[in-house]
C-alpha cells in the first residue's frame, strides 16, 4: 500500500515521504478504507507541488473529525457509562489489551470482569468493535482518534 499513495501523490505532484505514509497508515492501523478516507482528505489539502507534511495529516485528520463530529458525538451519548470507559480503555491502550484483565477494568472503572463482558457485548451488537486476536479494537479508526481527543484519552493521536 505504501508504494501505491506514494505512486499516486507523486503523479499529483504532491509529494509524500515514506515516514508520512507509516503515519498515516499508523493513523488508520492499515485499514484500507480509512487509509483512502484520509489520503483523499490530505489530497484535497495538498497543493500540487507541496509536499505532505507532518500539520497536512494533521488539518486532514481534523477535517474528517469535523465531519463526523454530530455522529461520533450523538453515538457517544446513546451509549451505557460501561460502554463509553470500555472505548476510552481501547482508544488509549496499544492492540492486544485484554479488557476483562484486573489491570483493565480498574484503570478505566469498569467494576468487575461481568461489567466489561456486558460492555463488550453491546458494543460488538452494534458494530462499534471488532475481535482482534483475543482482544478488541474500535471498528471506527476515526471515531477512536475521536475517541482519544474529545473524550481526554492519553496519548491518542
Amino acid at each position: 500500500m505504501d508504494s501505491f499513495i506514494g505512486k499516486k501523490f507523486r503523479e499529483g505532484e504532491k509529494p509524500i515521504a515514506d515516514d508520512a505514509i507509516r503515519a498515516v497508515c499508523e493513523l488508520t492501523e492499515g485499514h484500507p478504507f480509512y487509509t483512502q478516507h484520509l489520503c483523499h482528505a490530505l489530497w484535497d489539502l495538498c497543493e500540487p507541488g507541496e509536499p505532505v507534511t507532518e500539520l497536512l495529516i494533521e488539518d486532514a485528520i481534523k477535517v474528517l473529525l469535523d465531519r463526523e463530529s454530530y455522529a461520533y458525538t450523538t453515538l457517544w451519548e446513546s451509549l451505557a457509562l460501561n460502554q463509553t470507559r470500555l472505548l476510552r480503555g481501547l482508544a488509549s491502550e496499544l492492540a492486544g489489551v485484554k479488557p476483562f484483565g484486573g489491570a483493565f477494568i480498574g484503570r478505566y472503572g469498569l467494576g468487575s470482569a461481568s461489567n466489561s463482558q456486558r460492555a463488550v457485548e453491546g458494543l460488538l451488537n452494534r458494530d462499534l468493535i471488532d475481535r482482534d486476536n483475543g482482544s478488541f479494537l474500535i471498528t471506527d479508526r476515526f471515531f477512536r482518534i475521536w475517541i482519544g481527543r474529545k473524550q481526554g484519552v492519553r496519548g491518542s493521536a
